[in-house]
């Protein structure tokens, strides 16, 4: 088994230089899962049943929490240098994990018969999670950017152009991940339209 050092810590970033502590701390707020958590947070606040919010709680344990863990496990055996995988190779077991639990998410939730809102949600989930590991088999798209648009489309879906400015999110994460060197720009863009694509796609399938 070969290890590698953990890296990307705060300490390591020139606080200087104040653009690079903000690109820092833009990565770590915009990571996925926090704003996967903050997508599960919307869709259960506005699911229009009050099951909506266990059913939310079980599907996030499940497919976030678990997932995290994982991650952390793979960090401490020093599998992946860091908690954001900058190795393309590092990210397939991670999507494997991630990929198996979307799978038992939606199982759980189409078996709950969820509301439709969650139900799109977990349905993006899941092909957000095979495409993204598909891809990586070849190349490196944008995580960051793809769930970042993720919530910022969910947002307008629901609550519409009162919430356009929060859309300056999607590219302030891109950018940070770029000014990082952690992705190119080709790379922040297509994570950016998958994002916004699949999810459309997703509630456009279950009329929510």
């Amino acid at each position: 088994m070969v290890k590698v050092n953990a890296q990307f810590r705060l300490s390591e970033v020139d606080t200087s230089r104040p653009l690079a502590r903000l690109a820092w701390w833009v990565t770590q707020i915009g990571s996925p899962p926090v704003l996967g958590l903050v997508a599960g947070l919307i869709v259960a606040s506005n699911s229009g049943q009050p099951a909506g919010w266990w059913q939310m709680g079980l599907y996030v344990l499940l497919t976030l929490l678990l997932p995290l863990a994982y991650i952390f496990w793979l960090l401490r055996r020093g599998q992946i240098s860091d908690f954001h995988m900058p190795l393309r190779q590092e990210r397939l077991k991670p999507m494997g994990m991630s990929l198996a639990t979307a799978v038992c998410g939606w199982l759980l939730l189409f078996r709950l018969a969820a509301p439709p809102l969650l139900l799109a949600l977990a349905t993006a989930n899941l092909l957000q999670s095979f495409l993204y590991a598909l891809i990586t088999l070849r190349w490196k798209i944008s995580i960051h950017a793809a769930v970042a648009a993720t919530v910022a489309t969910l947002s307008y879906y629901i609550w519409g152009s009162m919430v356009l400015p929060l859309a300056a999110g999607v590219p302030l994460v891109a950018w940070s991940r770029v000014y990082l060197r952690r992705h190119t720009v080709a790379q922040t863009v297509a994570g950016t339209a998958v994002g916004a694509a699949i999810l459309l796609l997703a509630l456009y399938l279950h009329g929510a």
